[in-house]
C-alpha cells in the first residue's frame, strides 16, 4: 500500500513539472509571437563609434541566429589564443599572426609604388621623343562626296568690322570717406567681372562706377515719380525706393529676389535702420516690466504706435501684433502707476506711524511740524490723484447716475481725503502737536493695491493670449446642454446634478478678450455697495455736522466713513489667484480667459473622458499571444487588428507598429460592432470577426480553453483576449493596463472636488472597477457608459466648430481638461470667501465708524487705528482664499 502511494505521488509530480515545462514553453512561444506584433518601444538611437552604427539591436535574442561559440575563446586574441581556438575546431593549418600579415601589406604596398614609378618615367620620356612630331590631320569624307569648284556667294554680316556700342548707364557716386582698401577690393572685383569684349583700363581708375544696366531715360531729367494710381502707388513706390537703394541695381532683382548680404555702414550710409528712440527712462520700464512679467521675448511681436490700430476683438492672425502692443503699453502704464502709488502709499504709511509714535519728539525737532505734515501729505495726495486720474474720473462719473464701479469708493474716499486736507490748513489750531487725523492713507493704499490687481489682469491676459494666437490644433470645452441625456449619463454615480464638461475641435477660438476683461463678482459687489457707502457717508457727515455745528468736523466724519468703506483689495483679492491658476493651466496645456469662464464650469460635476485617453498606446503592453491555429495566422491577426482600429479600441495602440512594418495593408473592415461588456463582432471580406471576451465566444459557439486555463494568464493583473475567424478560435492577446500618471492626479484632485468620470470604450476590458482600481478612485466616480449613451459621447467630442467661445481652451489631453475643470470649481470658492470678508469689512467698519463718530467724536478713530483696520480685512481677503489652492 505504502509502495503504491510513493508510485502515486511520484506519476503527480512527473505530471506537475511535465506541465509546468509545457506552460513555460507555451509562455516563451507567446513573447516570441507578441514581439512580431507589439509596438516597438521608442527609444534614441545609442552609438558608440564615429560612423555611427547602431549598437543596439531592438529585437530578441531568441529570434537570432547566434553561431555556436561553445569551442570559441572569449577575450581578447593573440596568436597563441587563435592558435588553440584552430586546433580546438580540428584546423592543423598553420596561423598567420597579426605581424605577419602587416609586414606582407607592406612588401606589396612598396612593391605597387615601384610599379607606379617605372610606368611614369616611361609615359614622361615617350612623350619627349614625339614632343616635335609633325602630325597632319586630313578630313574624313563618305564615299562618292563631291567638292563645289565655285563660290557660291558673299555674305554681308562679316565684312562689317567689329565695334562696341556704347550702353545707357547709372553713375552711383562711391562716398569720399571710403576707405582706400575697400575701394581696391571693389576695382579688383569689378575687372574680375568685366565683359569679353571691353578693354582693361591702364588710367587712373574714376571716382565713379559705371555699372551696365539698361534703364528708362526719360525726355527730361526727372527726381521725383509720380503716379497716381491708390495703394498701387504706394506699391510701386516701394518697389523704386528699394530699387534705387540696392547696392548694385538690376532689373533682374526685382524677378529673383538675392540672398540678403551684409552691408557695410561706409559703403552704404544711407540704408534705413531701426532705432530705439525711446527715452531712457522708458527704455528702463520696459526692461523692470520684462522682468516683472517673466516675459522671455525680445517684445518683436510689438508694432510702431503710429501703425497701430485699435481692434475690438482677436478676430484673426491680423490682430495679434495690434493686441500684443496695446497689451505691452498698458503693461508698462500699469507697472509704472503701481510702483509710485506703491511708493507714495509707503511713504504715507510711515508717516502715519512715525507721527502717532513720536509727536512730541517730531513737534520739538521741527518747526511747525503739523503745517509742514499737512503741506507734505497734500503734495503726495496730489501727486496720487494726478497719478491715478484715469480712475479717479472714472468712479466719480457713475455717482451722477447713482451708479458705481471698482474705482467709485477708493475714488470718493480720495476726493473726501483731499478735501479734508486742503480745509486742515485753517484748522490746524496749536501747532504744538498733531490734532487733525488725516485718512488719506486709505485710498492711497486702495489706489495701489487697484493698479497691481489691474496689472495682474493684463498680465494674465497677455499669457492666454500667447496660446490662443500659437499655432496647433486648438479644443474648446463645452457644458452638454441635453439635460435628459445627461441624467442619464450621471445615474448610478456620486452626483446630484447632471453637469458635465467635455471638449471637442475648433477652428478659431472667439470673444477672447471681451471674456478676459469682463468683471468679476467683487467688482459687482463694489459697483454696488459704492453708491450706498456715499450716501451713508453724506448722511452720517451732515448728522455730525449737525451735532458739532462745524464744517471741518463734517468733513473729517465724511473722510473717515468714506476711507473704512473702502474695500482695499477689491481688484488684488480676485486677480492674483486668478493668474496665478492661469499659468498653472497654461503648463499643462489649457487656457481659461477670466471670471466668466470659471462661472461657466466651477458648477461641473463630471468629465466625458474616452477610454483611448485612460489607456494611450505607453499604458498598454502586450505579453503575450497565444496562437491555436497554425493556418493563415499572420492573415488572422491582422483582421483583428484592422476590427480593433476600427472601433477605436485602445488595445489597438499596442499594434502600432504593425501596420508600418509590413508590406501589406490592413483588411477592408465591412462593419464593425460593439457588444457591452462582451466584445467586437466585424465582418471582413464576409467573414465574422470577434475580438473580446469568453463569453463572446461562447454567444456564438467558438470553443475557448476552460477557465484554469485563462486563469493562468489573467493572473498579476492581466488581461486576456480572444481572436476569431470564422467560427474558428484563432488567438488570445495577453495584455496588461497601466495609468497615466499626470492623468491620475488629476483624476484624484477633480475627485476630491465632487467631479465624476464618464467614460466610452470599446474594450471590454475597461470597466468601472479596473479604472477606480488603477486609478486609485471611488468606483462611484468612474461609470462606463454604454454603447448608446457612449456615441452621444462620440457625437459630441468628434464636433469640429468653425468658431467657439474662448472660455476654456485646451490642447486636446484629458489631463489638461480635468485640471482646468478643477481649477474652476476650486477658485470658485475662494472668490466667494474673499467677497464674503469683504463685504464683512466694508458692512461692519461703515457701523462702527458711524457709531463710534456719532457719540464719541471723530478723534476717537485715528489714522493709524483705520490704517490697521484697512490693512488686517485686505490682508484677509487676499490670503485667506489662498489656503486653499485652486
Amino acid at each position: 500500500m505504502a509502495d503504491m502511494d510513493k508510485d502515486r505521488l511520484k506519476e503527480l509530480e512527473i505530471e506537475s513539472i511535465l506541465e509546468e515545462t509545457h506552460y513555460l514553453a507555451d509562455q516563451e512561444r507567446m513573447e516570441q509571437t507578441a514581439q512580431k506584433y507589439r509596438a516597438k518601444p521608442k527609444i534614441e538611437e545609442i552609438f558608440s563609434n564615429a560612423d555611427k552604427k547602431p549598437r543596439l539591436k531592438n529585437t530578441n535574442p531568441l529570434d537570432e541566429s547566434e553561431p555556436d561559440t561553445s569551442n570559441s575563446i572569449v577575450g581578447d586574441k593573440t596568436a597563441a589564443t587563435m592558435q588553440a581556438e584552430l586546433i580546438m575546431d580540428g584546423n592543423d593549418d598553420d596561423l598567420v599572426t597579426p605581424e605577419q600579415l602587416k609586414a606582407e601589406a607592406e612588401k606589396k604596398a612598396a612593391e605597387k609604388a615601384e610599379k607606379a614609378k617605372r610606368e611614369y618615367e616611361e609615359a614622361k620620356k615617350k612623350a619627349a621623343e614625339e614632343e616635335n612630331k609633325i602630325v597632319t590631320l586630313t578630313p574624313e569624307y563618305d564615299e562618292n562626296t563631291e567638292f563645289s569648284g565655285e563660290v557660291l556667294g558673299e555674305v554681308d554680316q562679316f565684312r562689317d568690322e567689329a565695334e562696341i556700342k556704347s550702353y545707357h548707364t547709372i553713375d552711383i557716386d562711391i562716398p569720399e570717406d571710403k576707405p582706400k582698401e575697400k575701394t581696391e577690393t571693389k576695382e579688383k572685383k569689378e575687372a574680375s567681372q568685366t565683359p569679353v569684349h571691353q578693354f582693361p583700363n591702364t588710367e587712373k581708375p574714376p571716382r565713379k562706377v559705371v555699372a551696365k544696366v539698361p534703364v528708362y531715360r526719360p525726355d527730361e531729367p526727372r527726381n521725383i515719380l509720380n503716379v497716381k494710381a491708390g495703394r498701387f502707388s504706394e506699391a510701386v513706390a516701394n518697389e523704386y525706393e528699394e530699387y534705387v537703394r540696392s547696392k548694385n541695381p538690376s532689373v533682374i532683382a526685382h524677378v529673383l529676389r538675392p540672398e540678403p548680404t551684409i552691408v557695410d555702414e561706409e559703403i552704404a550710409p544711407t540704408e534705413e535702420k531701426h532705432k530705439d528712440n525711446r527715452p531712457i527712462g522708458e527704455k528702463v520700464i520696459s526692461a523692470l516690466v520684462g522682468i516683472f512679467s517673466k516675459d522671455e521675448s525680445d517684445d518683436n511681436d510689438t508694432v510702431k504706435e503710429e501703425n497701430s490700430k485699435p481692434v475690438e476683438d482677436y478676430t484673426g492672425e491680423e490682430d495679434e501684433k495690434s493686441i500684443l502692443y496695446e497689451l505691452n503699453h498698458n503693461i508698462r502704464k500699469l507697472f509704472m502707476r503701481s510702483l509710485l502709488s506703491g511708493i507714495i502709499a509707503a511713504v504715507v504709511v510711515v508717516l502715519t506711524i512715525v507721527t502717532r509714535i513720536f509727536p512730541s519728539a517730531i513737534c520739538s525737532a521741527v518747526p511747525f511740524a503739523p503745517a509742514a505734515y499737512a503741506i507734505l501729505l497734500f503734495i503726495l495726495m496730489a501727486a496720487s490723484l494726478v497719478l491715478n486720474r484715469v480712475a479717479m474720473l472714472s468712479g466719480l462719473s457713475p455717482l451722477v447716475h447713482i451708479k458705481g464701479n471698482s474705482d467709485t469708493a477708493v475714488a470718493v474716499a480720495g476726493a473726501a481725503g483731499m478735501v479734508q486736507i486742503i480745509v486742515s490748513f485753517f484748522c490746524l489750531g496749536d501747532l504744538n502737536g498733531f490734532h487733525v487725523n488725516y485718512y488719506t492713507v486709505i485710498p492711497m493704499l486702495a489706489f495701489f493695491a487697484n493698479n497691481v490687481g489691474k496689472l495682474y489682469m493684463v498680465l494674465r491676459v497677455k499669457d492666454n493670449f500667447k496660446f490662443v494666437s500659437s499655432k496647433g490644433q486648438k479644443y474648446a470645452s463645452k457644458i452638454y446642454n441635453n439635460e435628459s441625456v445627461a441624467m442619464q449619463m450621471m445615474s448610478g454615480t456620486a452626483a446630484d446634478r447632471p453637469i458635465i464638461a467635455y471638449q471637442h475641435k475648433t477652428e478659431f477660438p472667439s470673444n477672447f478678450l471681451k471674456i478676459s476683461y469682463a468683471p468679476d463678482p467683487s467688482e459687482d459687489l463694489a459697483s454696488k455697495l459704492a453708491p450706498i457707502t456715499t450716501i451713508a457717508s453724506i448722511i452720517i457727515a451732515v448728522m455730525y455736522g449737525v451735532v458739532k455745528l462745524s464744517f471741518a468736523d463734517a468733513l473729517n466724519a465724511f473722510a473717515l466713513i468714506t476711507a473704512v468703506s473702502v474695500p482695499v483689495a477689491t481688484l488684488l483679492s480676485v486677480n492674483a489667484p486668478v493668474r496665478k491658476l492661469c499659468k498653472t493651466l497654461l503648463s499643462y496645456g489649457s487656457m481659461l480667459s477670466g471670471y466668466p469662464s470659471v462661472k461657466q464650469f466651477c458648477d461641473s460635476t463630471a468629465i466625458m473622458i474616452d477610454a483611448n485617453e485612460l489607456f494611450p498606446a505607453e499604458s498598454i503592453s502586450l505579453e503575450g499571444i497565444k496562437t491555436f491555429e497554425d493556418y493563415g495566422i499572420d492573415e488572422s491577426l491582422l483582421c483583428g487588428i484592422a476590427i480593433l482600429k476600427e472601433a477605436q479600441n485602445p488595445i489597438a495602440n499596442a499594434f502600432d507598429s504593425v501596420v508600418a512594418e509590413t508590406e501589406e495593408t490592413l483588411p477592408e473592415v465591412e462593419s464593425v460592432l460593439y457588444e457591452d461588456e462582451i466584445g467586437l463582432v466585424g465582418w471582413i471580406k464576409s467573414e465574422r470577426i470577434l475580438v473580446g471576451s469568453r463569453t463572446l465566444m461562447e454567444k456564438y459557439s467558438v470553443e475557448v480553453p476552460n477557465m484554469e486555463y485563462e486563469e493562468k494568464y489573467t493572473s498579476q493583473g492581466r488581461q486576456v483576449t480572444y481572436l476569431s475567424r470564422a467560427g474558428r478560435l484563432v488567438a488570445m492577446f495577453v495584455t496588461r493596463y497601466t495609468p497615466d500618471a499626470q492623468l491620475k492626479a488629476e483624476m484624484q484632485r477633480a475627485e476630491t472636488n465632487g467631479i465624476s468620470f464618464l467614460i466610452r470604450t470599446t474594450d471590454y476590458n475597461v470597466t468601472n472597477d479596473l479604472v477606480a482600481k488603477l486609478y486609485d478612485l471611488f468606483y462611484r466616480s468612474i461609470k462606463v457608459l454604454p454603447t448608446g449613451l457612449g456615441n452621444v459621447l462620440r457625437e459630441a467630442e468628434d464636433t469640429v466648430e468653425e468658431t467657439s467661445r474662448s472660455y476654456l481652451i485646451t490642447n486636446g489631453k484629458a489631463a489638461s481638461l480635468a485640471r482646468a475643470v478643477t481649477g474652476c470649481v476650486k477658485i470658485k470658492h475662494n472668490i466667494s470667501l474673499s467677497i464674503i470678508i469683504q463685504l464683512i469689512a466694508v458692512i461692519f467698519g461703515l457701523l462702527v465708524a458711524s457709531t463710534l463718530s456719532l457719540y464719541a467724536g471723530v478723534q476717537v478713530m485715528g489714522s493709524l487705528e483705520v490704517l490697521i483696520y484697512a490693512l488686517f480685512w485686505g490682508a484677509a481677503a487676499v490670503f485667506a482664499p489662498a489656503v486653499q489652492k485652486p
